[in-house]
């Protein structure tokens, strides 16, 4: 690279709905940023392209100076995350030439035991290592500011998936019958009890279908009529699937976020989840998701009962609940948080 940058931006597995953030951040800055990442585990088509310039790819285990990346140690650099020997050795240079440095945490509030400790163990060692921190919704600010860092240092709206490729197909009740599942198939996810519970349930409703995207471990396990399984698909045609869905299911035991659930609000779905998952605070309610209140075959299968059962009038109200929900949310208003960020780092 031939320019110079006075900030940086870095991210583990450089995922494509990043790139459009960090996209719509530089163009909304209007100055020029250097991009770090570690390549996604899933390739993603036309990164770079989407992004406009060369990303630096890098091997975040591995330590890390940005005379290796052959560019100047920047003013400012925003991160995700502290657990990454190689962004930890950036943000070190960083902060010895006088910059400042913000993690991006994606993790929520669960008040566990770990959690706890962590809050310790992050005032005593991390909390000097960052001037603020960005989180992708309520639950992120709640467990930042347990961990002891001051509100006015923290900032939302972290994460957006990309409205103009996920947004609402027809209403609900148009839609063919089918449950969605997009992520990992493995024990994390749920993603075995899912596969009983529609077994269990397309014995009384046959005309129903389970959509299965992803790929994992436990590929072996999703077997069954009115199961389709498929791996993963480049976003533009996940978006395709989520607008033929009624309903995503994630009853995931553990998850920070859950973009996912953002990418299938705004296409109008109606949600189906646990209250593991950090963004159900900002794009879930009643009024269009069912919250799994355990983990089992049984709890699944009765959401999948009630959602089966709903009126075309109920299934309206979902549709509009949802897409005024996602609606808090997209790259766009990320990009406009990252400018601000940016000008309060430089006051």
């Amino acid at each position: 690279m031939t320019y110079e940058a006075k900030i940086a931006i870095a991210w583990n597995e450089l995922p494509f709905y990043a790139s459009c953030i960090i996209r719509a951040a530089i163009e909304k800055l209007g100055e020029p940023v250097y991009i770090i990442g570690s390549k996604p585990t899933v390739p993603i088509e036309g990164m770079e392209q989407a992004l406009g310039q060369p990303i630096h790819w890098i091997d975040i285990d591995s330590p890390c100076s940005w005379s290796d990346l052959k560019v100047t140690v920047p003013k400012i650099f925003i991160h995700s995350g502290w657990s990454y020997p190689a962004f930890n050795n950036l943000g070190q240079e960083v902060r010895q030439q006088g910059g400042q440095v913000v993690s991006m945490i994606d993790n929520c509030w669960k008040n566990s035991p770990k959690q706890w400790v962590g809050a310790i163990v992050f005032r005593i060692v991390y909390r000097r290592w960052f001037d603020a921190v960005w989180v992708p919704g309520r639950s992120g600010e709640k467990l930042c500011r347990f961990l002891g860092m001051p509100s006015e240092k923290i900032y939302q709206r972290l994460y957006g998936a990309e409205p103009n490729i996920f947004s609402p197909g027809l209403p609900l009740s148009k839609r063919e019958k089918k449950f969605l599942f997009v992520g990992q198939f493995i024990k994390r996810k749920g993603i075995d009890l899912l596969i009983q519970a529609f077994q269990k349930f397309h014995i009384q409703f046959p005309d129903w279908q389970l959509h299965i995207v992803g790929s994992g471990v436990l590929s072996d396990l999703i077997t069954g009529s009115g199961i389709i399984k498929e791996k993963f698909k480049q976003s533009y045609d996940v978006a395709q699937v989520m607008k033929q869905s009624r309903f995503l299911i994630l009853p995931s035991y553990e998850e920070h976020w859950g973009l996912v659930i953002h990418e299938a609000t705004l296409s109008g779905c109606g949600i189906i989840t646990t209250k593991e998952v950090g963004s159900i605070v900002d794009l879930v309610s009643d009024k269009n998701g069912i919250t799994l209140k355990n983990h089992s075959i049984d709890t699944i299968y009765k959401a999948m009962l009630k959602a089966a059962t709903f009126s075309d009038t109920k299934l309206e109200h979902i549709f509009y609940e949802s897409c005024h929900l996602a609606s808090k949310f997209s790259p766009e208003q990320s990009a406009s948080m990252f400018v601000k960020i940016i000008k309060d780092l430089n006051k």
